[in-house]
């Protein structure tokens, strides 16, 4: 008995290529569905990772500035230490070359000038003022200035004509500078052409 044999009807041969086609673009639609939803997932990690390296860049700066102003403060408190420090040492020092600057000015007046014990002395007082000027202290000019209650402090007036008003035509005590600040006013005699009270 011969088998008889059938075709495939044209329809069916047609449909066929068009299933495959439509399962293979469903399966490249999820496939791209799926990469850009995992591509979605990455930009906004990326964007959290972002945030966060700028807080932190942020809290590192805020760091970084906390630690200059503190380096700073502590550098300053340090400076005014030493300079409290040597203020209050030198203080206590300055009678003591008052002294020496009276001895030297009898001993010039007893004509002692020339004496070695005298040049010795003196000598000694040099060094200790290049010693002081090194740690910032400078004496204050007085003699033949004009009065300033900044930096002179008036123990008495006289009246000479022939010098100008608030001139100081006699220093009594010498005064100091610390780093340009006042350690101690000089004690001056003021010349006033009036009885006017010193200001």
């Amino acid at each position: 008995m011969r088998e008889e044999h059938k075709e495939p009807s044209a329809g069916k041969l047609n449909d066929q290529p068009h299933q495959e086609v439509s399962m293979l673009d469903n399966a490249l639609q999820s496939e791209v569905e799926s990469l850009r939803s995992a591509l979605e997932e990455e930009r906004k990690k990326t964007e959290e990772q972002g945030k966060l390296a700028e807080e932190y860049l942020d809290h590192l700066k805020r760091l970084k500035a906390e630690f200059d102003n503190f380096r700073k403060r502590e550098m300053l408190y340090r400076q005014n230490f030493v300079k409290t420090a040597n203020r209050d040492l030198i203080l206590k020092i300055l009678p003591v070359l008052d002294d020496m600057e009276k001895a030297l000015s009898e001993g010039e007046k007893g004509g002692f000038g020339t004496d070695p014990f005298y040049q010795g002395v003196e000598l000694i007082y040099r060094k200790f003022l290049t010693l002081l000027e090194k740690e910032g202290v400078r004496q204050l000019l007085a003699l033949g200035q004009k009065f300033d209650p900044k930096y002179h402090e008036a123990v008495s007036t006289v009246s000479l004509p022939e010098r100008e008003d608030y001139e100081i035509v006699e220093e009594l005590r010498k005064g100091y500078l610390l780093h340009d600040e006042v350690m101690r006013p000089a004690q001056v005699v003021v010349n006033r052409h009036s009885e006017e009270k010193m200001a």
